[in-house]
């Protein structure tokens, strides 16, 4: 294979398309029952909806500056590497390959498994889960393998399908809520869980991951017809579009399920909630069909880190950091193809490991925010080291806004390692990062010696 070039072919709507599908992914069905169990009450539970969504919309006004400043493939690797150096963005890409984004992908091809086998009739096996992951793994890698487009033209259909299923199922719950109301279940209500760090952080970490995914289109920058204009509009009309999704979903769903009643749920069943919504807003046979909506979702959502993701590897290779087989560009597609398939292969890889789906969500989520703090720190190092570059799009908000996400992240992170629950992921998030300083002394030296 000869390289060829990245190509500028999205436009506007599928950089929306892009943010907004690859966020919606199993989060707004999977992880609203863990919310509102860690949480003392219903106030509670919108404000860290919301709140924590205009967070990550504080970091994609960050990210939105880099982009425009630097509208090349590799997004946040790019980033860090203008702002804190080779070294600090080698570490990020190797995390982002062996946890981050293979971590998500895994992540979301167990829960397409899971959601996929009782419609096909399929008992749950562990061979059964394997290999239907592994198969929406390879099917996303081929799509996106096959031209950037094809990948839009995925993600286009896949982001409209499920969020017109959430509006229609937030505009049933207003009808009914306007005429003879949702009749509930009539359940013992079990007392909520009082403020506790423990339970925040619980909290934290499933709000967090239905908001995973937000910063995927700066890896699409040198794909965008119109980056100064496209990416930032992008990033902030998809998170603004976002946070409104999951408030009016979360308001259906305590609507048609009170709070009082989800804390009689099972734990571990993590459908019940929007299961028992819909059942409730329209009918029980309806209800069924959820789990072709959440496989639905869950591809959509997984889609962005073979559209998007695999631009970083691309750029590592281009600053000789990684095989330069990584760099290769297909001549005929456009598209970073070995890059494309080395992430399909190890995503496949630990979908063969993955123990739970609880345990990868909380890895990933922890190994993000240490790289989204570090990089929007870089807004302010850029514009005092290098003031005089052109920012077609400047940060809203500046200075409060950046401050403000890195705050919480870096508090993110703290309450994690503090956790006793959750240190255990934390420990080897930091294990593996730990691991990217040898090889980096090592894979330098080598170019050296190769370069002499």
């Amino acid at each position: 294979m000869t390289d060829g070039q990245l190509q500028r072919r999205l436009g506007l709507t599928s950089a929306i398309s892009i943010t907004v599908g690859a966020v919606i992914g199993s989060g707004i069905f999977l992880t609203p029952l863990k919310a509102a169990q860690n949480v003392p009450s219903e106030g509670w539970l919108y404000l860290l909806w919301i709140g924590l969504g205009v967070v990550c919309l504080f970091g994609a006004f960050a990210y939105a500056e880099l982009g425009t400043l630097f509208p090349e493939a590799g997004g946040q690797y790019s980033f860090l590497r203008e702002a804190w150096g080779g070294g600090t963005a080698f570490l990020y890409g190797w995390v982002f390959f062996w946890v981050i984004n293979s971590g998500t992908v895994a992540a979301l091809a167990v829960a397409f498994a899971d959601a996929l086998l009782p419609v096909l009739g399929v008992e749950r096996t562990q061979f059964a889960a394997a290999g239907t992951a592994s198969a929406m793994i390879v099917l996303l890698a081929l799509v996106n393998h096959f031209g950037v487009l094809l990948g839009a033209v995925l993600q286009n259909v896949a982001t409209f399908a499920k969020v017109g299923a959430l509006a229609l199922l937030v505009v049933g719950g207003v009808w009914l809520a306007l005429g003879s109301g949702v009749e509930t279940t009539v359940t013992p209500t079990k007392a909520a869980p009082g403020l506790s760090m423990n339970g925040m952080v619980a909290a934290f970490i499933a709000i967090f991951w239905a908001y995973e995914g937000w910063y995927q289109l700066p890896f699409n920058a040198a794909e965008l017809k119109r980056p100064a204009r496209d990416l930032p509009l992008g990033l902030i009309l998809g998170m603004v579009l976002l946070i409104a999704v999951y408030a009016a979903v979360n308001a259906i769903y305590l609507y048609a399920v009170p709070f009082g009643e989800m804390q009689t749920f099972a734990p571990d069943d993590k459908q019940r909630v929007p299961v028992e919504a819909i059942a409730r807003i329209f009918s029980p046979e309806i209800s069924h069909y959820l789990t072709v909506l959440i496989a639905i979702s869950v591809m959509g959502a997984a889609n962005p880190n073979f559209l998007s993701s695999p631009r970083a590897f691309y750029a590592m290779a281009q600053d000789g950091l990684v095989p330069a087989a990584l760099h290769k560009v297909s001549p005929r597609w456009g598209t970073p193809a070995v890059s494309i398939w080395t992430q399909a292969a190890w995503a496949v890889v630990l979908v063969v490991v993955l123990e739970s789906f609880q345990d990868i969500t909380a890895f990933v989520v922890f190994a993000g925010f240490l790289f989204y703090a570090l990089t929007v720190a870089g807004v302010y190092r850029l514009r005092a080291r290098r003031p005089d570059l052109p920012r077609p799009y400047r940060c809203t908000g500046y200075p409060v806004t950046p401050a403000l996400f890195i705050a919480v992240s870096v508090g993110f992170v703290a309450a994690l390692l503090l956790d006793p629950g959750e240190r255990k992921n934390a420990l080897i998030g930091l294990g593996i990062l730990a691991t990217g300083v040898p090889y980096y002394a090592w894979w330098t030296r080598r170019r050296g010696r190769t370069a002499a």
